[in-house]
């Protein structure tokens, strides 16, 4: 592979950040004509800065949730933080 069509391979996803390994060695053959195997294409992808990640999956929020929240925001908006240190948060030990 020359240097430009490695450059190309980069780009692609840059163009289009939802874009799999598989759909840009697909967009390659029809561009240059030469068949390149989705592992090709993301170790070039890696040698150019690019890694695959992983959706983060989460639960979508209702419109209950939503209200929910807003109230207890709207609830606790004029806390000083003296009363914000009496809160334990689920994340801190």
């Amino acid at each position: 592979m020359t240097p430009a069509e490695d450059r190309y391979i980069v780009l692609s996803p840059k163009r289009n950040r939802r874009t799999t390994a598989q759909q840009v060695a697909n967009q390659f053959l029809a561009a240059s004509g030469k068949q390149i195997s989705r592992k090709t294409i993301a170790r070039r992808l890696r040698g150019g800065g690019l890694y695959a990640r992983r959706p983060v999956v989460c639960v979508p929020l209702t419109r209950q949730h939503r209200t929910a929240r807003l109230q207890w925001c709207r609830d606790h908006h004029n806390w000083t933080e003296q009363d914000w240190a009496c809160v334990l948060f689920s994340d801190e030990e």
